[in-house]
């Protein structure tokens, strides 16, 4: 097995143990250009899930601070908005980095994999 495909592979499998730290650490000591791209994917879509949680949880703190009024039925709103839109990007960037690191150890050429 190629050493590539494993590097690929544990950038995007390490969501379920290390997600930011790893895909950096690959990034910066890999000497291929092929493994330091997937590096930065993998590394893409384990932060985006972190901000959109970050933004979803202050815009929590946020309508806790509101005591009602005319803008309380919007900050609910909004804050529910982002709570969906939080889960469905933290769900399916999870799902999407399984089967990248499944595809990544699957496919003997690089040229087979999409992306």
């Amino acid at each position: 097995m190629n050493d590539h495909r494993i590097l690929n592979a544990l950038s995007y499998f390490s969501i379920l143990f290390a997600p930011v730290i790893v895909p950096v650490l690959i990034w910066i000591f890999a000497k291929s250009e092929d493994v330091t791209h997937h590096a930065k994917v993998a590394l893409l879509t384990h932060i985006i899930p972190t901000i959109a949680g970050v933004l979803c949880f202050s815009s929590v703190f946020v309508t806790a601070l509101t005591n009602g009024g005319l803008l309380a039925n919007v900050s609910f709103f909004v804050t529910g908005s982002l709570f969906i839109f939080t889960l469905i990007a933290i769900v399916g960037l999870f799902i999407f980095n399984i089967v990248r690191g499944i595809q990544m150890l699957l496919t003997k050429n690089e040229e087979d994999a999409w992306i």
